[in-house]
């Protein structure tokens, strides 16, 4: 008899605690069950069950075998739906909560595309950067900028954002393109300000391999990445930005980089994720390779790394 369908037999009669019961949901004689099992015991070279005239009892090593011929099942049963979602049109309504400004900037005006792919499914999309529990305001998926501490939740990592230091021409004309971190002094800085704490964020940097974390002296501060960008479009002053906030406004010749002898390879992950669940709706599996494509695009036309 095959092994595997002797593994099925012994597991449905520990459920059910008798060879009888298990050969009626088998649609087999009690008998047939109960040669198999001893055959199974014969292999392996252990008892599994103990037998009664009323009952089975598991042994101790029946036991063991039990939750991992258990697992077994499991497992199988999760690649077959794997697969036949794989093969399934994602439907219905898809939840997505979306960091502010990327998801402004660069995952919407790609939403249509996604849409027309798949004309069977509706969107639900909200845009911020506060750390929400997806399961209780049930949000299939969201993108995030920044490590998540949240071990409830699957992160596919999409690409990362480095920072990079800029201002605008005019402004550079202006007052000079400083070419040390000294020279950062004598200009007119503009920095992000976190709405909660009211703190400002360190400008990083690098030189000879070594980190820098810099405490500039900002005259303008905004906590909203978007009316920093236009207000240093508008010649504010030196800013430095995440570069997909910032690459757009390069790419015209809005912004001129600077510093770039500094510039650092630390940079923060762009990750899609997702509540742990045992099998991953086709919505949910779409998007996600959508948000992988969409992150290799970027990559080519230098928006993040």
């Amino acid at each position: 008899m095959d092994k595997l369908k002797s593994l099925m037999i012994f597991v449905r009669s520990a459920q059910c605690g008798s060879f009888s019961k298990a050969a009626r949901q088998l649609g087999m004689a009690p008998s047939a069950v109960s040669r198999a099992v001893l055959r199974l015991e014969d292999d392996l070279g252990v008892r599994l069950l103990g037998r009664t005239t009323r009952s089975l009892t598991l042994t101790e090593d029946g036991n063991r075998f039990f939750q991992r011929a258990q697992q077994i099942f499991n497992d199988l049963e999760e690649a077959e739906l794997e697969v036949k979602q794989s093969q399934s049109l994602p439907s219905g309504t898809l939840r997505l909560d979306l960091s502010f400004t990327f998801g402004k900037l660069h995952i919407a005006p790609a939403l249509l595309q996604f849409t027309a792919q798949y004309p069977d499914l509706k969107l639900n999309i909200s845009f911020n950067d506060r750390l929400i529990d997806l399961v209780e305001e049930s949000i299939d998926a969201t993108v995030r900028i920044g490590l998540s501490h949240d071990s409830s939740l699957i992160m596919h990592h999409l690409a990362t954002a480095h920072y990079i230091t800029c201002a605008s021409p005019q402004y550079l004309a202006q007052k000079g393109v400083p070419t040390t971190l000294a020279e950062l002094s004598q200009h007119r800085c503009v920095n992000f300000i976190y709405p909660q704490s009211r703190q400002e964020p360190t400008w990083k940097f690098e030189q000879d391999g070594k980190a820098i974390d810099l405490a500039v002296d900002s005259y303008l501060r905004f906590d909203n990445s978007e009316v920093i960008l236009e207000a240093v479009i508008q010649g504010a002053g030196v800013v430095q930005l995440p570069k997909f906030i910032a690459a757009n406004a390069i790419t015209r010749g809005d912004l001129q980089p600077i510093l770039q002898s500094y510039a650092t390879q630390v940079g923060l992950p762009i990750a899609v994720l997702y509540p742990q669940k045992r099998y991953l709706s086709a919505k949910v599996r779409v998007f996600v390779e959508f948000m992988k494509e969409l992150a290799v695009a970027l990559k080519h036309v230098d928006v993040v790394d």
